[in-house]
Protein backbone atom coordinates (compact mmCIF):
# COMPACT_ATOMS: atom_id res chain seq x y z
CA UNK A 1 0.00 0.00 0.00
CA UNK A 2 2.82 1.99 0.36
CA UNK A 3 3.79 4.84 -2.74
CA UNK A 4 7.59 4.34 -3.03
CA UNK A 5 7.53 8.29 -4.42
CA UNK A 6 6.19 9.23 -1.00
CA UNK A 7 7.98 6.69 1.31
CA UNK A 8 10.71 7.86 3.73
CA UNK A 9 11.59 5.41 5.70
CA UNK A 10 10.21 1.57 6.48
CA UNK A 11 11.32 -0.11 9.63
CA UNK A 12 11.06 -4.27 9.92
CA UNK A 13 10.17 -4.01 13.81
CA UNK A 14 10.85 -6.69 16.19
CA UNK A 15 7.75 -6.86 18.91
CA UNK A 16 9.35 -6.22 22.02
CA UNK A 17 8.85 -3.19 24.30
CA UNK A 18 12.16 -2.50 25.11
CA UNK A 19 12.71 -1.46 21.22
CA UNK A 20 10.13 0.84 20.95
CA UNK A 21 11.63 4.05 22.10
CA UNK A 22 14.39 3.44 19.14
CA UNK A 23 11.56 2.93 16.77
CA UNK A 24 9.48 6.41 18.02
CA UNK A 25 12.45 8.35 18.04
CA UNK A 26 13.05 7.96 14.58
CA UNK A 27 9.56 9.19 14.49
CA UNK A 28 10.78 12.48 16.80
CA UNK A 29 13.71 13.42 14.44
CA UNK A 30 11.71 13.05 11.31
CA UNK A 31 8.98 15.36 12.50
CA UNK A 32 11.37 17.67 13.50
CA UNK A 33 12.77 17.17 10.09
CA UNK A 34 9.90 18.29 8.09
CA UNK A 35 8.85 21.23 10.50
CA UNK A 36 7.38 20.33 14.00
CA UNK A 37 7.44 21.99 16.59
CA UNK A 38 9.62 19.80 19.44
CA UNK A 39 6.64 19.61 21.52
CA UNK A 40 4.16 18.45 18.25
CA UNK A 41 6.90 16.13 17.06
CA UNK A 42 6.76 14.71 20.80
CA UNK A 43 3.17 14.03 20.52
CA UNK A 44 3.68 12.30 17.46
CA UNK A 45 6.23 10.18 19.17
CA UNK A 46 3.86 9.34 21.47
CA UNK A 47 0.97 8.36 19.26
CA UNK A 48 3.57 6.28 17.75
CA UNK A 49 4.51 4.27 21.16
CA UNK A 50 0.99 4.07 21.84
CA UNK A 51 0.07 2.28 18.52
CA UNK A 52 3.13 0.25 18.69
CA UNK A 53 2.47 -1.02 22.02
CA UNK A 54 -1.61 -2.36 21.40
CA UNK A 55 -0.02 -4.25 18.41
CA UNK A 56 2.69 -6.09 20.41
CA UNK A 57 0.15 -6.12 23.37
CA UNK A 58 -3.04 -7.64 21.26
CA UNK A 59 -1.93 -8.88 18.28
CA UNK A 60 1.16 -10.86 19.61
CA UNK A 61 0.08 -10.87 23.34
CA UNK A 62 3.74 -9.89 24.27
CA UNK A 63 5.30 -12.48 21.75
CA UNK A 64 9.10 -10.81 21.69
CA UNK A 65 10.06 -13.04 18.43
CA UNK A 66 7.79 -11.85 15.76
CA UNK A 67 8.32 -8.90 13.66
CA UNK A 68 5.60 -5.76 12.55
CA UNK A 69 6.74 -2.87 10.28
CA UNK A 70 6.47 1.18 10.38
CA UNK A 71 6.43 3.09 7.21
CA UNK A 72 6.98 7.19 7.08
CA UNK A 73 5.59 8.95 4.30
CA UNK A 74 4.87 12.51 3.12
CA UNK A 75 2.08 12.70 1.38
CA UNK A 76 0.90 16.30 0.50
CA UNK A 77 0.46 18.49 2.94
CA UNK A 78 0.92 15.05 5.63
CA UNK A 79 2.75 13.21 7.27
CA UNK A 80 1.75 9.75 7.43
CA UNK A 81 3.03 7.03 9.72
CA UNK A 82 1.60 3.77 8.92
CA UNK A 83 2.02 0.32 11.43
CA UNK A 84 1.17 -2.89 9.13
CA UNK A 85 1.31 -6.64 11.17
CA UNK A 86 0.05 -9.90 10.73
CA UNK A 87 -0.66 -10.65 14.19
CA UNK A 88 -3.56 -11.89 15.84
CA UNK A 89 -7.15 -10.41 14.26
CA UNK A 90 -8.63 -7.80 16.34
CA UNK A 91 -11.24 -9.26 18.77
CA UNK A 92 -14.01 -7.88 18.65
CA UNK A 93 -15.94 -9.80 20.54
CA UNK A 94 -14.01 -8.50 23.87
CA UNK A 95 -14.25 -4.90 22.22
CA UNK A 96 -18.00 -5.39 22.52
CA UNK A 97 -17.73 -6.39 26.17
CA UNK A 98 -15.73 -2.88 26.80
CA UNK A 99 -12.36 -5.21 27.71
CA UNK A 100 -8.44 -3.92 25.56
CA UNK A 101 -8.07 -1.26 23.79
CA UNK A 102 -9.57 -0.18 20.77
CA UNK A 103 -8.83 0.72 17.42
CA UNK A 104 -6.73 4.14 17.90
CA UNK A 105 -9.24 7.11 18.57
CA UNK A 106 -7.86 7.70 21.85
CA UNK A 107 -4.73 8.20 19.49
CA UNK A 108 -6.93 10.20 16.99
CA UNK A 109 -8.19 12.37 19.97
CA UNK A 110 -4.88 13.38 21.24
CA UNK A 111 -3.01 14.38 18.12
CA UNK A 112 -3.96 13.44 14.68
CA UNK A 113 -5.60 14.98 11.78
CA UNK A 114 -6.76 11.52 10.58
CA UNK A 115 -6.57 8.10 11.43
CA UNK A 116 -7.08 4.89 8.67
CA UNK A 117 -8.06 1.28 10.06
CA UNK A 118 -8.05 -1.34 7.17
CA UNK A 119 -8.10 -5.18 7.32
CA UNK A 120 -5.98 -6.30 4.88
CA UNK A 121 -6.84 -10.06 4.95
CA UNK A 122 -4.55 -12.53 4.82
CA UNK A 123 -2.07 -9.65 4.81
CA UNK A 124 -3.11 -8.40 8.49
CA UNK A 125 -3.92 -5.36 9.04
CA UNK A 126 -3.12 -1.69 8.51
CA UNK A 127 -3.29 1.62 10.39
CA UNK A 128 -2.58 5.26 9.45
CA UNK A 129 -1.77 8.12 11.66
CA UNK A 130 -1.95 11.01 10.07
CA UNK A 131 -0.78 14.59 10.58
CA UNK A 132 -1.36 17.48 8.50
CA UNK A 133 2.54 18.92 8.29
CA UNK A 134 3.05 22.32 9.72
CA UNK A 135 3.90 25.47 7.46
CA UNK A 136 7.23 25.54 7.21
CA UNK A 137 7.55 28.67 5.21
CA UNK A 138 5.63 31.96 5.88
CA UNK A 139 2.20 31.90 6.59
CA UNK A 140 -0.31 32.95 3.72
CA UNK A 141 -1.19 35.13 6.83
CA UNK A 142 2.21 37.45 6.25
CA UNK A 143 1.80 36.68 2.25
CA UNK A 144 -2.57 38.69 3.22
CA UNK A 145 -0.76 41.14 5.54
CA UNK A 146 2.09 42.67 3.12
CA UNK A 147 -0.30 42.69 0.24
CA UNK A 148 -1.12 46.59 -0.34
CA UNK A 149 -4.83 47.55 -0.35
CA UNK A 150 -6.21 44.30 0.32
CA UNK A 151 -9.40 45.45 1.40
CA UNK A 152 -9.50 48.51 -0.82
CA UNK A 153 -12.35 49.09 -3.46
CA UNK A 154 -14.31 46.41 -2.81
CA UNK A 155 -17.01 47.34 -5.69
CA UNK A 156 -18.57 45.54 -8.40
CA UNK A 157 -15.73 44.67 -11.24
CA UNK A 158 -18.16 43.63 -13.64
CA UNK A 159 -15.67 45.23 -16.58
CA UNK A 160 -12.83 43.99 -15.95
CA UNK A 161 -11.19 41.39 -18.01
CA UNK A 162 -10.54 37.91 -16.95
CA UNK A 163 -8.93 34.41 -18.24
CA UNK A 164 -10.10 31.12 -17.49
CA UNK A 165 -6.86 28.68 -17.52
CA UNK A 166 -5.32 26.30 -15.13
CA UNK A 167 -3.85 27.02 -12.41
CA UNK A 168 -0.09 26.96 -12.17
CA UNK A 169 1.63 25.02 -8.84
CA UNK A 170 3.68 28.56 -7.77
CA UNK A 171 0.35 30.44 -7.40
CA UNK A 172 -0.36 28.78 -4.24
CA UNK A 173 -0.29 32.63 -2.62
CA UNK A 174 -2.53 34.32 -5.04
CA UNK A 175 -5.25 31.16 -4.29
CA UNK A 176 -4.78 32.09 -0.25
CA UNK A 177 -5.78 35.37 -0.98
CA UNK A 178 -9.00 34.60 -2.88
CA UNK A 179 -10.10 32.32 -0.28
CA UNK A 180 -9.46 35.05 2.03
CA UNK A 181 -11.19 37.25 0.30
CA UNK A 182 -14.38 34.61 0.10
CA UNK A 183 -14.30 33.18 3.73
CA UNK A 184 -11.35 34.96 5.62
CA UNK A 185 -9.45 32.21 7.60
CA UNK A 186 -12.67 30.19 8.15
CA UNK A 187 -12.13 27.89 5.02
CA UNK A 188 -10.36 24.89 5.50
CA UNK A 189 -6.86 24.49 6.17
CA UNK A 190 -4.65 23.35 3.67
CA UNK A 191 -5.37 26.35 1.23
CA UNK A 192 -3.77 29.06 3.06
CA UNK A 193 -0.49 26.89 2.26
CA UNK A 194 0.81 27.36 -0.91
CA UNK A 195 3.80 24.84 -0.72
CA UNK A 196 0.79 21.86 0.25
CA UNK A 197 -1.42 22.94 -3.08
CA UNK A 198 2.14 23.40 -5.23
CA UNK A 199 2.60 19.61 -4.25
CA UNK A 200 -0.91 18.49 -5.21
CA UNK A 201 -0.53 19.86 -8.45
CA UNK A 202 2.83 18.62 -9.25
CA UNK A 203 1.56 14.74 -8.45
CA UNK A 204 -1.39 15.52 -10.52
CA UNK A 205 -3.58 14.62 -7.28
CA UNK A 206 -5.37 18.27 -7.93
CA UNK A 207 -6.77 20.32 -11.19
CA UNK A 208 -7.44 23.52 -10.75
CA UNK A 209 -9.01 25.82 -12.75
CA UNK A 210 -8.75 29.70 -12.17
CA UNK A 211 -10.27 33.17 -13.52
CA UNK A 212 -7.61 35.68 -13.26
CA UNK A 213 -7.54 39.46 -13.95
CA UNK A 214 -4.60 40.98 -16.23
CA UNK A 215 -2.48 41.72 -13.20
CA UNK A 216 -2.44 38.35 -12.04
CA UNK A 217 -4.93 38.35 -9.27
CA UNK A 218 -7.08 35.12 -8.92
CA UNK A 219 -10.37 36.02 -8.26
CA UNK A 220 -12.18 32.59 -8.71
CA UNK A 221 -10.95 29.00 -8.13
CA UNK A 222 -12.63 25.56 -9.09
CA UNK A 223 -10.78 22.17 -8.12
CA UNK A 224 -10.45 18.49 -9.11
CA UNK A 225 -8.58 16.15 -6.73
CA UNK A 226 -8.43 12.45 -7.36
CA UNK A 227 -6.93 9.57 -4.76
CA UNK A 228 -4.31 8.59 -7.13
CA UNK A 229 -2.73 9.88 -10.14
CA UNK A 230 -4.30 7.40 -12.70
CA UNK A 231 -8.09 7.60 -11.18
CA UNK A 232 -10.81 8.25 -13.60
CA UNK A 233 -12.77 9.83 -11.59
CA UNK A 234 -12.61 13.35 -9.57
CA UNK A 235 -13.88 15.16 -6.83
CA UNK A 236 -14.57 18.71 -7.48
CA UNK A 237 -14.93 21.39 -4.70
CA UNK A 238 -13.25 24.45 -3.60
CA UNK A 239 -15.06 26.54 -5.93
CA UNK A 240 -15.18 30.13 -4.95
CA UNK A 241 -15.82 33.18 -6.69
CA UNK A 242 -13.88 37.26 -5.22
CA UNK A 243 -17.36 38.97 -4.17
CA UNK A 244 -16.50 41.52 -6.36
CA UNK A 245 -16.92 39.41 -9.37
CA UNK A 246 -19.87 37.71 -8.31
CA UNK A 247 -22.70 37.81 -11.11
CA UNK A 248 -20.91 37.00 -14.22
CA UNK A 249 -21.30 33.41 -13.95
CA UNK A 250 -17.81 32.39 -12.60
CA UNK A 251 -18.74 29.42 -11.12
CA UNK A 252 -20.51 28.32 -14.29
CA UNK A 253 -17.74 29.27 -16.47
CA UNK A 254 -14.70 27.81 -14.75
CA UNK A 255 -16.65 24.14 -13.86
CA UNK A 256 -17.53 23.66 -18.02
CA UNK A 257 -13.47 24.47 -18.34
CA UNK A 258 -13.24 21.61 -16.00
CA UNK A 259 -15.38 19.35 -17.53
CA UNK A 260 -13.52 20.35 -20.79
CA UNK A 261 -10.34 19.26 -19.48
CA UNK A 262 -11.17 16.40 -17.74
CA UNK A 263 -13.44 14.97 -21.20
CA UNK A 264 -10.56 15.37 -23.32
CA UNK A 265 -7.78 13.65 -19.99
CA UNK A 266 -10.23 10.57 -20.13
CA UNK A 267 -12.11 11.04 -17.21
CA UNK A 268 -15.37 9.08 -16.66
CA UNK A 269 -16.59 12.13 -14.60
CA UNK A 270 -16.88 14.04 -11.61
CA UNK A 271 -18.91 14.61 -8.26
CA UNK A 272 -19.24 17.21 -6.19
CA UNK A 273 -20.86 18.64 -3.04
CA UNK A 274 -23.09 21.39 -2.75
CA UNK A 275 -24.53 22.88 0.33
CA UNK A 276 -28.34 23.23 0.89
CA UNK A 277 -27.75 26.98 3.11
CA UNK A 278 -28.43 28.56 -0.91
CA UNK A 279 -29.21 27.17 -4.12
CA UNK A 280 -26.28 28.76 -6.22
CA UNK A 281 -24.00 25.99 -6.39
CA UNK A 282 -26.87 23.39 -7.08
CA UNK A 283 -27.93 25.49 -10.14
CA UNK A 284 -24.42 25.58 -11.49
CA UNK A 285 -23.92 21.60 -11.14
CA UNK A 286 -27.75 21.50 -12.90
CA UNK A 287 -26.65 24.43 -15.91
CA UNK A 288 -23.84 22.33 -16.94
CA UNK A 289 -25.70 18.70 -16.72
CA UNK A 290 -24.90 17.01 -13.45
CA UNK A 291 -27.48 15.35 -11.49
CA UNK A 292 -28.47 14.55 -7.97
CA UNK A 293 -27.33 10.84 -5.97
CA UNK A 294 -27.15 11.28 -3.02
CA UNK A 295 -28.21 13.50 0.32
CA UNK A 296 -25.68 13.81 3.14
CA UNK A 297 -27.98 15.10 6.07
CA UNK A 298 -26.23 17.69 8.49
CA UNK A 299 -22.41 16.49 7.10
CA UNK A 300 -20.94 19.84 7.07
CA UNK A 301 -19.88 21.68 10.41
CA UNK A 302 -20.48 25.44 10.54
CA UNK A 303 -17.84 26.35 10.16
CA UNK A 304 -17.31 27.94 7.29
CA UNK A 305 -18.13 31.68 6.97
CA UNK A 306 -19.77 32.89 3.53
CA UNK A 307 -18.62 36.63 2.94
CA UNK A 308 -22.27 38.67 1.52
CA UNK A 309 -24.16 35.52 1.56
CA UNK A 310 -26.84 35.26 4.09
CA UNK A 311 -25.98 32.06 5.82
CA UNK A 312 -27.31 32.58 9.46
CA UNK A 313 -27.77 28.96 9.54
CA UNK A 314 -27.18 27.52 13.60
CA UNK A 315 -27.03 23.56 12.71
CA UNK A 316 -24.33 21.29 10.41
CA UNK A 317 -25.07 21.94 7.11
CA UNK A 318 -26.93 19.12 4.77
CA UNK A 319 -25.05 18.89 1.29
CA UNK A 320 -26.33 17.45 -2.22
CA UNK A 321 -24.42 15.01 -4.06
CA UNK A 322 -24.26 15.40 -7.64
CA UNK A 323 -22.45 13.34 -10.40
CA UNK A 324 -21.74 14.71 -14.01
CA UNK A 325 -20.98 12.45 -16.55
CA UNK A 326 -18.03 13.33 -18.88
CA UNK A 327 -16.81 9.71 -20.81
CA UNK A 328 -18.17 6.25 -21.53
CA UNK A 329 -17.79 4.42 -17.89
CA UNK A 330 -17.84 0.58 -18.39
CA UNK A 331 -21.28 -1.06 -18.24
CA UNK A 332 -21.37 -2.54 -14.51
CA UNK A 333 -23.87 -5.12 -13.15
CA UNK A 334 -25.25 -3.38 -9.77
CA UNK A 335 -27.35 -5.30 -6.97
CA UNK A 336 -29.27 -2.65 -5.37
CA UNK A 337 -31.43 -3.57 -2.03
CA UNK A 338 -34.86 -4.76 -3.02
CA UNK A 339 -36.42 -1.74 -0.67
CA UNK A 340 -34.28 1.15 -2.28
CA UNK A 341 -33.82 -0.50 -6.10
CA UNK A 342 -37.06 2.12 -7.18
CA UNK A 343 -34.79 5.28 -6.14
CA UNK A 344 -31.80 3.56 -6.88
CA UNK A 345 -33.08 3.17 -10.62
CA UNK A 346 -34.17 7.08 -10.74
CA UNK A 347 -30.97 8.22 -9.82
CA UNK A 348 -29.01 6.20 -12.33
CA UNK A 349 -31.82 7.43 -15.15
CA UNK A 350 -31.16 10.63 -13.82
CA UNK A 351 -26.98 10.50 -14.21
CA UNK A 352 -27.43 8.60 -17.68
CA UNK A 353 -25.13 5.86 -16.11
CA UNK A 354 -24.51 2.23 -18.11
CA UNK A 355 -26.19 0.10 -15.56
CA UNK A 356 -27.72 -3.22 -15.52
CA UNK A 357 -30.02 -3.26 -12.48
CA UNK A 358 -29.45 -7.06 -11.44
CA UNK A 359 -31.73 -9.34 -9.12
CA UNK A 360 -29.50 -11.45 -6.64
CA UNK A 361 -28.71 -14.78 -8.39
CA UNK A 362 -31.30 -17.54 -8.37
CA UNK A 363 -28.43 -19.77 -7.27
CA UNK A 364 -28.44 -17.83 -4.27
CA UNK A 365 -25.13 -15.96 -2.88
CA UNK A 366 -22.05 -17.76 -2.30
CA UNK A 367 -21.46 -18.14 1.77
CA UNK A 368 -19.16 -14.95 2.75
CA UNK A 369 -15.83 -15.34 4.09
CA UNK A 370 -15.23 -15.55 8.27
CA UNK A 371 -14.02 -12.27 8.16
CA UNK A 372 -15.20 -9.34 6.64
CA UNK A 373 -12.88 -6.31 5.43
CA UNK A 374 -13.58 -3.26 6.33
CA UNK A 375 -11.75 0.48 6.04
CA UNK A 376 -12.47 3.18 8.07
CA UNK A 377 -11.13 6.80 7.73
CA UNK A 378 -12.04 9.52 10.60
CA UNK A 379 -11.77 13.15 10.04
CA UNK A 380 -12.26 14.36 13.76
CA UNK A 381 -11.50 17.95 12.36
CA UNK A 382 -14.96 17.71 10.78
CA UNK A 383 -16.46 15.06 13.57
CA UNK A 384 -17.06 12.94 10.57
CA UNK A 385 -16.20 8.93 9.72
CA UNK A 386 -16.19 7.14 6.61
CA UNK A 387 -16.76 3.37 6.83
CA UNK A 388 -16.11 1.21 3.66
CA UNK A 389 -16.86 -2.28 3.34
CA UNK A 390 -14.07 -4.32 0.66
CA UNK A 391 -15.03 -7.57 1.43
CA UNK A 392 -17.70 -9.22 3.37
CA UNK A 393 -17.28 -11.41 5.91
CA UNK A 394 -19.92 -13.45 8.53
CA UNK A 395 -18.75 -10.92 11.18
CA UNK A 396 -19.35 -7.72 9.01
CA UNK A 397 -22.67 -6.43 11.12
CA UNK A 398 -20.69 -7.09 14.79
CA UNK A 399 -17.95 -5.35 13.32
CA UNK A 400 -19.64 -2.63 11.71
CA UNK A 401 -21.49 -2.36 15.00
CA UNK A 402 -17.91 -1.96 17.02
CA UNK A 403 -16.92 0.69 14.68
CA UNK A 404 -19.90 2.56 15.22
CA UNK A 405 -20.11 2.03 19.24
CA UNK A 406 -16.41 3.51 18.90
CA UNK A 407 -17.27 6.31 16.68
CA UNK A 408 -19.97 7.41 18.69
CA UNK A 409 -18.30 7.22 21.97
CA UNK A 410 -15.57 9.53 20.95
CA UNK A 411 -18.59 11.75 19.58
CA UNK A 412 -18.16 12.16 15.83
CA UNK A 413 -21.21 12.99 14.81
CA UNK A 414 -21.67 12.04 11.33
CA UNK A 415 -20.44 8.35 10.27
CA UNK A 416 -21.00 6.87 6.60
CA UNK A 417 -21.08 3.44 5.14
CA UNK A 418 -19.98 2.76 1.80
CA UNK A 419 -20.91 -1.05 0.44
CA UNK A 420 -19.97 -1.56 -3.10
CA UNK A 421 -22.79 -2.22 -5.72
CA UNK A 422 -21.29 -4.76 -7.62
CA UNK A 423 -21.42 -7.08 -5.09
CA UNK A 424 -24.96 -9.18 -5.00
CA UNK A 425 -23.93 -9.27 -0.49
CA UNK A 426 -24.83 -5.11 -0.41
CA UNK A 427 -28.45 -6.57 -1.25
CA UNK A 428 -28.45 -9.25 1.95
CA UNK A 429 -26.34 -6.50 4.22
CA UNK A 430 -28.04 -4.09 3.77
CA UNK A 431 -31.05 -4.19 5.89
CA UNK A 432 -28.20 -5.70 8.82
CA UNK A 433 -26.83 -2.25 8.65
CA UNK A 434 -30.13 -0.37 8.82
CA UNK A 435 -30.99 -2.64 11.67
CA UNK A 436 -28.06 -0.29 13.26
CA UNK A 437 -29.44 2.50 13.03
CA UNK A 438 -27.57 3.14 9.06
CA UNK A 439 -30.25 4.66 6.60
CA UNK A 440 -29.80 5.52 2.90
CA UNK A 441 -28.14 8.58 1.79
CA UNK A 442 -27.70 8.03 -2.20
CA UNK A 443 -25.07 5.90 -4.62
CA UNK A 444 -21.77 7.51 -5.41
CA UNK A 445 -20.59 6.41 -9.10
CA UNK A 446 -17.46 5.28 -10.30
CA UNK A 447 -15.68 5.82 -6.55
CA UNK A 448 -13.87 2.70 -6.56
CA UNK A 449 -13.91 1.39 -9.74
CA UNK A 450 -17.78 1.15 -9.46
CA UNK A 451 -20.45 2.37 -7.35
CA UNK A 452 -21.18 2.23 -4.17
CA UNK A 453 -24.18 2.64 -2.02
CA UNK A 454 -23.92 5.07 0.64
CA UNK A 455 -25.61 4.71 4.24
CA UNK A 456 -25.48 7.61 6.98
CA UNK A 457 -25.81 7.24 10.85
CA UNK A 458 -26.20 10.65 12.59
CA UNK A 459 -25.00 10.47 16.16
CA UNK A 460 -27.79 12.57 18.09
CA UNK A 461 -27.68 15.64 14.92
CA UNK A 462 -31.43 16.72 14.55
CA UNK A 463 -31.96 17.51 11.10
CA UNK A 464 -34.17 20.64 10.04
CA UNK A 465 -35.48 20.73 6.83
CA UNK A 466 -37.01 24.16 7.22
CA UNK A 467 -33.00 25.12 6.63
CA UNK A 468 -32.30 23.27 3.50
CA UNK A 469 -32.53 24.80 0.01
CA UNK A 470 -32.82 22.44 -3.10
CA UNK A 471 -32.82 23.51 -6.77
CA UNK A 472 -34.88 20.87 -8.64
CA UNK A 473 -37.32 19.04 -8.38
CA UNK A 474 -35.20 15.77 -7.76
CA UNK A 475 -33.27 17.23 -5.70
CA UNK A 476 -36.55 17.69 -3.56
CA UNK A 477 -37.59 14.28 -3.97
CA UNK A 478 -34.29 12.79 -2.93
CA UNK A 479 -34.52 15.18 -0.24
CA UNK A 480 -37.70 13.65 1.01
CA UNK A 481 -37.07 10.10 0.79
CA UNK A 482 -33.56 10.25 2.44
CA UNK A 483 -35.34 12.13 5.34
CA UNK A 484 -37.97 9.39 5.73
CA UNK A 485 -35.56 6.65 5.90
CA UNK A 486 -33.63 8.41 9.09
CA UNK A 487 -36.73 9.29 10.36
CA UNK A 488 -37.49 5.63 10.23
CA UNK A 489 -34.05 4.76 10.99
CA UNK A 490 -34.74 6.69 14.35
CA UNK A 491 -37.83 5.33 15.78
Amino acid sequence: MVIEENLIAQLTARTSRKFVPSYTCLVRELAGSLGFADEDASKLELVTEEACLNVIDHAFAGDENSFFSISLEKRPGQLVIAIEDQGLPFDWAKAERGEGIGLGLTIMKAFLDQIRYLNLGREGKRVELIRNLPADYPAAAHFLDTQPGLEAAQQPAADVPLSIRLMQPDEGVDLARCFYHCYGYSYFDFVYHPEKIRELIEQRLQTSIVAVTADGEIVGHFGMSRETSDCRVAETGQAVVNPRFRGRGLFETMKEKAAEHARAEGYYGFYSESVTIHPYTQKGNLKLGAGETGILLSYAPQRISFKNIDASVRNRQTTVLFYLRLNDEPERRVYPPDCHRAMVEKIYRRVALRRIIADVPAAGIAEPCQRSSVEVRVVPDLGVAFLRVHDFGLDLRDLVRTHLRELCGNRIDCIYLDLPLADPMTCRSCPDMEGLGFSFSGIIPEIFNGDVLRLQYLNNITVDAGEVVLASDFGRELFDYVLRCHEASTV
